[in-house]
């Protein structure tokens, strides 16, 4: 049985340190909530979220022949897909002085990641089940692109709570 061994250090203000590598755990967290943000921010900012005939729909921008005024449900649907916008931003900030600032206590950070992940795809998951209810249209690539994006922040979230035990932290 292999041994192994994790440092931790106590800064002069009482701080527990753990020394963190971008490999393992917290560098897996980091590679998904970066390949997350930017399939994220593509489909937040692109106009093919749904189509139907020759008329796209995005959050933002309709294509279309027709006119488009938006309702309180398309509303709603850019309101919580920009909130889970902001965590997603706010989660890869957190990885970042996880991984890179050793002046933060590691276990409140890493608790801080778990919470906001998890809140950031709750509100995605919000803005996808009302943009789905709805759409009377299809989905196009813009919403599978920025679904795809959530599952990433969501897979992260579960590697942070393994990250937050490994560290000691219950």
């Amino acid at each position: 049985m292999p041994i192994t061994t994790r440092t931790t250090t106590t800064t002069s203000s009482g701080v527990a340190v753990h020394h963190i590598s971008f490999r393992g755990t917290a560098g897996a967290i980091f590679v998904l909530l970066a390949i997350s943000c930017v399939l994220y921010v593509i489909g937040f900012a692109t106009t093919s979220w749904a189509h139907s005939g020759r008329s796209r729909f995005g959050l933002w921008e309709t294509c279309s022949c027709g006119t488009f005024s938006g309702n309180a449900e398309h509303t709603a649907v850019q309101a919580m897909i920009t909130i889970g916008l902001i965590g997603l931003l706010i989660a890869m900030i957190l990885i970042c002085i996880y991984m890179c600032v050793h002046t933060f206590s590691k276990n409140t950070v890493i608790l801080a990641l778990v919470i906001v992940c998890f809140l950031a795809v709750l509100f995605m998951l919000i803005g996808f089940i009302i943009f789905g209810i709805n759409s009377g249209s299809s989905v196009n690539w813009s919403f599978i692109v920025t679904v795809i994006a959530s599952i990433l922040c969501l897979i992260a979230g579960i590697l942070s709570i393994v990250q937050m035990r490994s560290a000691g932290l219950r």
